[in-house]
């Protein structure tokens, strides 16, 4: 038995959240506030509370909040039959033959028919039709007496959230599930808290929080205390009954042998309470004995023991580093809660047992969060075994921000959540197979698969993306967006305005693609996040394939064979970038791509036809080279992105790489000697230049960094105050296509 979905209605940012859970681990991926936290919340309130749980108005998402003020101001008539108003969380839980059903009984399931194994349970905190009557008598008589009184009564949102309590109550009932149609039929249900079923022996919910009392601080012992806990958890479970009996002999023993020696230590101190405190002979004598308790002696005498070297040295527990004290604090928390999910011999466990472990990674570096990840499954296990054998599944939910953990997860674990429109959301990533599939190309899904996991996980957690062809743009970019954070800046102090949030700021994640930005356009869409893809233009030109004598090679059908290859965008005739057609659903004809205004660049997907084109609004925009001037105003349209840099950059270039007396200059060893005296001489073009010169990319990168300088101008307002700014990389320029994309992803 195991719970296959969770459904969470009205709470917070989970205006209508559907999750679905694996039978052993899931692993729930998002950014912050995106809905994690508030799914851990009502499940806990529901699960751990009791009739006195409170949920507070503010719990209630926002719309929520403005249906209970029209129906209140009678603006709206609640459907008939009045519909689960509140919070409510819903279970879909499937069993098989083999389970025990005992707890459940026909209480629980709905429906005897063998063929249907579905248990849907409701817990609510709701606004039941007969509440709703009385809430608006009373929120009616309020009015009317503060009218009475000249008074101006409350806002009816202010009125609810003051006496909203008096009227919402919770509830937990079995609803009727047709296997068949796959729907709930809500008007069938069992109120399970009048037929007095204890949910507990149904769901047993513990989870382990995101803030664990750890601290490396010389006074804290959070561990010591921890063990005694695991020490209490395990004792009750016959299965250890032989090591807690050795531990119970040997206190014993030590309590005798202690009890001589209290008589003897405490001898003075005893003799003066009698003589001091008006003992009579014969009446009640002091005596200071031992009385070692199990637990109590963990929390004192227990400390952490680590490595040094080939020698083994105890060291208190604060020596550790806080990563450490985190994952031994999560381990022994685990081990605390498996024994309580055991209850012991009686009562048996729980039919479902659900852990929820809150952000594992805290204090953690990149490669411990790995490791963690890799061994949850064998520290938590599928099942909770009791001392007489009772086996029960356990299901463990984990939430993270960590890309490590994400990446060594199993693919098929992880739930997406993200925000639409304000309200949470989750996705499988189990579905990008079926998606990738639908296309025709499930390659795509084997290649995405294992490039995200590998490396590119951090996805999930970014609000912005830009990805990039190669190590160039993926070297220079940070640069590129700092200069445009200065340039900004500097702006707006000149225009006496706020600057807009730094690039460098915000949650981006710089990915290298490749060629193979299109492999990512189904993943793009799923995430939903605003995307710049930063590409070449690949101009190329259409001639006509000649044998080894010069004559026209011919297809089968007789026609001329026709090649493309590598060109200068000035006649050139087509692009050999795919990602660029296959994002504006165009062919390869570099005319359509060379007019297009920055405004036309950004791109969306059309949900019906599963096509991506232009349009103003999208949230993915493809940015390659456009014609731009250099320093002397020589136009010209570059192919790459080196192509552009050292057509706008030629000073730079040559100021680098000319040597000065005195002056020692890096220069730029990865450029071709011959290529670069005949570019600073003007007899080689840049294009030659970017498809000759180069000997290895990322050291071109690097050294252009290295060769940058940083210069400080002071400008003034127009009310007089002047600032100083120290403009970074000055003495090189972006390519104008990199600064339209970075205008474009910094905003919004």
């Amino acid at each position: 038995m195991h719970i296959e979905k969770i459904r969470v209605k009205n709470f917070r940012s989970l205006k209508d959240l559907e999750v679905e859970l694996e039978s052993y681990l899931s692993i729930i991926v998002g950014k912050n506030n995106s809905g994690k936290t508030s799914l851990l919340l009502v499940m806990e309130r529901f699960f751990n509370g009791s009739s006195s749980v409170r949920f507070e108005f503010d719990d209630f998402n926002i719309d929520f909040q403005k249906y209970l003020v029209v129906i209140l101001d009678d603006e709206l008539m609640p459907s008939e039959p009045f519909p689960t108003c509140g919070i409510s969380m819903r279970l879909f839980i499937k069993y098989d033959e083999n389970d025990n059903l005992a707890n459940v009984g026909n209480k629980v399931i709905m429906d005897l028919d063998p063929a249907n194994r579905w248990i849907v349970m409701d817990f609510l905190y709701h606004l039941p039709y007969e509440n709703l009557a009385s809430l608006k008598r009373d929120y009616k008589a309020y009015r009317d007496k503060k009218i009475r009184e000249g008074k101006t009564p409350k806002e009816t949102l202010e009125y609810l959230r003051d006496e909203f309590r008096h009227h919402f109550k919770l509830g937990r009932r079995s609803v009727r599930f047709d296997h068949v149609s796959s729907k709930v039929i809500e008007a069938d249900f069992v109120d399970l808290i009048k037929e007095n079923v204890r949910i507990d022996d149904i769901i047993s919910f513990k989870r382990i929080n995101a803030r664990r009392s750890v601290s490396n601080r010389d006074t804290e012992r959070g561990l010591s205390f921890m063990s005694s806990k695991i020490y209490e958890a395990m004792s009750p479970n016959t299965e250890d009954e032989d090591i807690v009996e050795a531990f119970t002999d040997a206190l014993t023993k030590a309590d005798c042998q202690l009890n001589e020696v209290y008589d003897s230590l405490f001898k003075e101190v005893t003799e003066d309470v009698r003589r001091f405190g008006g003992i009579r002979e014969g009446d009640t004598q002091l005596k200071i004995v031992s009385s070692l308790k199990q637990s109590d002696m963990l929390i004192e005498n227990t400390t952490v023991k680590y490595g040094q070297g080939a020698e083994l040295h105890v060291l208190p527990e604060g020596y550790n580093g806080l990563g450490y004290l985190n994952l031994i604090s999560i381990i022994f928390e685990i081990k605390i809660l498996l024994n309580e999910y055991k209850r012991g011999a009686h009562p048996k466990p729980a039919d479902i047992n659900l852990l929820f472990i809150e952000e594992p990674e805290a204090h953690t570096h990149p490669q411990m969060q790995a490791i963690f990840i890799k061994n949850i499954k064998c520290l938590v296990g599928k099942w909770v075994q009791n001392s007489l054998g009772v086996l029960r599944p356990l299901q463990t939910v984990i939430s993270t921000h960590s890309s490590h953990i994400v990446a060594e997860s199993d693919f098929d674990d992880i739930k997406y959540f993200r925000k639409i429109d304000g309200y949470t959301k989750s996705r499988n990533l189990r579905d990008l197979k079926t998606l990738y599939e639908e296309t025709g190309f499930p390659g795509h899904y084997k290649f995405l698969k294992q490039y995200l996991t590998l490396s590119r996980s951090q996805l999930f957690f970014a609000d912005k993306a830009i990805l990039v062809e190669g190590d160039t743009e993926r070297i220079l970019l940070p640069a590129m967006m700092r200069k445009k954070d200065l340039k900004d800046d500097a702006e707006a102090w000149k225009a006496s305005e706020q600057a807009p949030l730094a690039l460098l700021s915000q949650n981006i994640s710089v990915i290298e693609v490749g060629a193979h930005s299109h492999i990512y356009e189904i993943f793009l869409d799923f995430i939903g996040i605003k995307t710049l893809i930063i590409t070449d233009i690949d101009s190329a030109i259409e001639i006509d394939v000649l044998d080894k004598d010069g004559n026209v090679v011919l297809t089968q059908k007789g026609t001329p064979k026709k090649s493309k290859p590598a060109h200068a965008v000035e006649g050139s005739t087509h692009t050999s970038n795919y990602a660029l057609q296959f994002y504006h659903g165009v062919g390869a004809d570099i005319a359509y791509f060379i007019a297009l205004t920055t405004s036309q660049k950004t791109v969306i997907k059309d949900p019906e036809t599963g096509k991506w084109g232009p349009h103003g609004e999208g949230r993915v925009m493809c940015v390659y080279q456009v014609n731009e001037p250099n320093q002397t105003g020589y136009n010209y349209h570059a192919r790459s992105f080196e192509d552009a840099f050292f057509h706008i950059n030629r000073e730079f270039i040559a100021d680098a790489s000319t040597p000065i007396d005195g002056i020692k200059k890096i220069g730029f060893p990865s450029l071709t000697p011959k290529y670069l005296r005949e570019y600073l001489n003007n007899n080689c073009s840049s294009y030659d230049m970017a498809e000759l010169g180069i000997t290895k990319k990322p050291s071109f990168a690097i050294e252009v960094l290295l060769n940058s300088t940083t210069k400080r101008v002071s400008i003034a307002r127009s009310d007089g105050r002047e600032k100083n700014f120290d403009f970074e990389f000055n003495n090189w320029k972006t390519p104008r296509y990199l600064e339209e994309g970075l205008e474009w992803i910094k905003q919004g």
